[in-house]
């Protein structure tokens, strides 16, 4: 809260001085943080890199925990845990791509991060500018979907990543609808001065149980969108995520708890990753061209317009 001091936030702690305990704890707890984080990183081993393994679709999951994912995912393959090179959509993009070509690669997304790849890493990219839903504030799964299909049909010899926002926020389903009646949240159409899910938790205004449920059900809404389109391409698949997501954990003994992914700490539940191989007796054949014009891109101010819709704000 008070990492970004404005007007707004000082009239939120006026009315909730549990924010300032917070704040205060938060301050305390950034030495530690700042040690674990070196802990973290000469602990972990190493980061995969998505690139170099062999698959004709990678589906990306955005913020997919391997632990849920694992409970509440049916599809049939060989799972496994890995480490992200990275703890946000951005950091996960620039290990894996930038700076590489990938001209035998189509990559479908729906994070607004990728707008600021450079030109001609894949063979085309299709942003779904069109496919934001502002009712919600991100792109739905059955869009996703959409845009797989049709990229899969045009272009049968390119290897395919399907990037999913979802079950990053703000949140689809029973709990998350009840939630947004119940509190005024940010990204719920993309407008008004309302809280982020993770500033509603601080405040109290939302539960933990609420926002893991909330979290869960996304997570289930997007596996079957998954389940869709696996039925409709061919190829070996693998199902994986950008980072994971923190619900409430605290990194170590006595510090804040940390919400999301956005406050800069790294923490081995951000960098540990779902890894599920389908295989497949039908593997396409993969060339690579030159690349072709992909979607117009979104200017600066809609991609930080839509990048604060899922969440990306000091709270």
């Amino acid at each position: 809260m008070m990492r970004n001091l404005s007007i707004s936030n000082l009239k939120r702690a006026i009315k909730n001085p549990t924010l300032i305990k917070r704040e205060f704890h938060r301050l305390l707890s950034v030495p530690f943080h700042y040690i674990y984080d070196w802990y973290l990183n000469n602990s972990l081993s190493q980061s995969i890199d998505v690139m170099e393994n062999d698959w004709d679709n990678l589906i990306i999951l955005d913020a997919c925990r391997p632990d849920f994912f694992q409970q509440q995912c049916d599809i049939q393959g060989t799972f496994e845990q890995k480490i992200s090179p990275g703890k946000r959509s951005w950091e996960f993009m620039t290990e894996s791509f930038v700076g590489r070509e990938f001209h035998d690669t189509i990559y479908i997304t729906a994070n607004p991060h990728s707008q600021k790849l450079p030109e001609n890493t894949f063979f085309k990219t299709n942003y779904l500018i069109d496919d934001w839903n502002d009712e919600i504030g991100t792109v739905l799964p059955k869009d996703v979907v959409s845009a797989a299909k049709e990229a899969h049909r045009e272009h049968p010899d390119k290897r395919l990543i399907i990037h999913f926002m979802q079950p990053h926020r703000p949140y689809l389903g029973s709990t998350a609808n009840k939630l947004r009646e119940e509190v005024d949240l940010i990204g719920y159409r993309n407008q008004g001065d309302g809280l982020q899910i993770w500033g509603a938790v601080k405040e109290r205004k939302v539960t933990q149980k609420d926002t893991k449920m909330a979290y869960s059900e996304t997570l289930d809404i997007v596996l079957e969108s998954v389940e869709e389109l696996l039925d409709d391409i061919d190829g070996k698949t693998v199902i994986t995520s950008d980072h994971g997501e923190m619900l409430g954990e605290r990194v170590t003994p006595f510090t804040s708890r940390v919400w999301g992914h956005s406050e800069g700490f790294n923490t081995k539940i951000l960098r540990t990753i779902p890894w599920l191989v389908i295989n497949s007796d039908q593997r396409r054949g993969i060339v690579e061209d030159a690349p072709v014009n992909g979607d117009q891109k979104l200017d600066q101010e809609e991609v930080i317009d839509r990048l604060e819709a899922l969440g990306y704000t000091e709270e």
